[in-house]
């Protein structure tokens, strides 16, 4: 199987609009319709064709999972009934990936990205994180939780090296606050990115929630560093698998008058 076959989606788009733009030349327009172009023909066919150019680029990239990190904070948020109506994630890319996704993007030659610059790539990530349920899954127990579509408040911001994805997660259906049953997970069920939570304020409530409540981390199941297993097996893996759940940390939301 090629190595690439498990490669979520948005990244095989980045990756081809920047393989477009930077390697062959063309506009920045350009190579996004060219990659969309590619981009609705089979993942596995594209695969093969990425696979060599990856390895013989950048070789370290491929030898293991995880290939992406990404920083998580996010704050759940209330409604003026003191009810959850969904979280704000904040998602802060690693240098190596951040300093590729935004390669040629700076337009106006003013050596930083603006806003508008980035608005076409933040888009093409929420696009293409639909697929994998924008890697925020609730926890089994609570039939009831459900996330629908981003808000359209979403947006990328680059600081200092890395990007980070800004974007609202809403619940179908507002939870009580005062009688909080929310547990939910962010993490990739194949490994292929790595979700870890910030050291300093990692989950916080917004100001309208009950006082009684509070965000805790539970431990994962496993830590990655206690399963050794081959990049073949990784390349088998999809989002049915499921295998990254074990090393994922739930954020609780719990209350002291439930």
């Amino acid at each position: 199987m090629p190595m690439l076959a498990t490669v979520p989606d948005y990244l095989i788009f980045l990756f081809l609009r920047r393989f477009w733009s930077t390697t062959l030349r063309a506009p920045q327009e350009l190579a996004g319709t060219i990659a969309r172009g590619y981009f609705v023909m089979s993942r596995r066919w594209i695969a093969g064709i990425l696979a060599p150019i990856v390895i013989t680029a950048w070789p370290s990239v491929v030898q293991s999972h995880p290939h992406v990190w990404v920083t998580v904070q996010s704050e759940i948020l209330y409604d003026a009934q003191k009810r959850i109506t969904g979280i704000r994630h904040h998602w802060t890319f690693d240098e190596f990936f951040s300093a590729f996704a935004t390669q040629g993007l700076d337009q106006n030659g003013n050596g930083k990205l603006d806003p508008a610059e980035l608005a076409p790539l933040a888009d093409e990530n929420i696009s293409s994180l639909h697929e994998f349920d924008y890697f925020t899954f609730p926890a089994s127990e609570d039939s009831a939780v459900e996330f629908t579509d981003p808000l359209k408040d979403y947006f990328l911001k680059f600081e200092g090296g890395l990007l980070t994805l800004h974007f609202t997660l809403p619940l179908k259906k507002p939870v009580d606050g005062h009688n909080a049953k929310l547990r939910y997970s962010v993490y990739d069920p194949t490994i292929y990115v790595d979700f870890a939570y910030a050291k300093s304020a990692p989950i916080r409530l917004a100001k309208q929630a009950p006082p009684s409540c509070a965000a805790t981390l539970a431990e994962p199941v496993k830590s990655t560093g206690e399963t050794a297993l081959s990049e073949a097996f990784f390349q088998g893996l999809g989002n049915a698998n499921d295998y990254g759940k074990q090393f994922a940390r739930d954020v609780v939301i719990t209350c002291q008058d439930r």
